[in-house]
């Protein structure tokens, strides 16, 4: 009875070859994706174009300019969001133990805190107001 060595090596090399292949494929399709949503993007703006129509008209409502305003209340807002995503991130990766991976929770927490500071530091003191989330 001969036993061939090769036998056990296939379905070992065939995990191999699918843990390498797979990130692969996951991100050909993620950019194939978006080369997809571009590419009819563009053919939806040459069809309006051959129409007599303006692209940008139809993708911007009316009386907006496509931005939104930096008022005080709006960076307010996105300093104290991004300051509780970053202690969120940095709290939910300390379960994983201390390493250079706490970053991805430091780092949006000191923009955060940036963004609230820019608000303290440069609003003038006689022109500060109660905080109103209309604004």
């Amino acid at each position: 009875m001969t036993v061939n060595p090769g036998l056990g090596l296939g379905p070992v090399m065939g995990v191999g070859m699918v843990a390498i292949l797979f990130p692969v494929f996951v991100l050909a399709v993620f950019f194939g994706f978006i080369i997809l949503l571009r590419y009819i993007r563009y053919k939806e703006n040459m069809l309006m174009i051959q129409r007599g129509i303006a692209p940008d008209a139809t993708q911007i409502p009316p009386g907006l300019n496509g931005r939104r305003p930096l008022t005080p209340a709006y960076r307010l807002r996105n300093g104290i969001i991004t300051c509780c995503v970053g202690v969120a991130l940095f709290f939910g990766l300390l379960t994983m133990g201390v390493g250079p991976w706490l970053l991805g929770g430091l780092i949006p927490f000191a923009y955060g805190i940036g963004e609230l500071l820019t608000i303290v530091l440069l609003s003038p003191a006689k022109d500060r107001k109660p905080f109103d989330p209309d604004e």
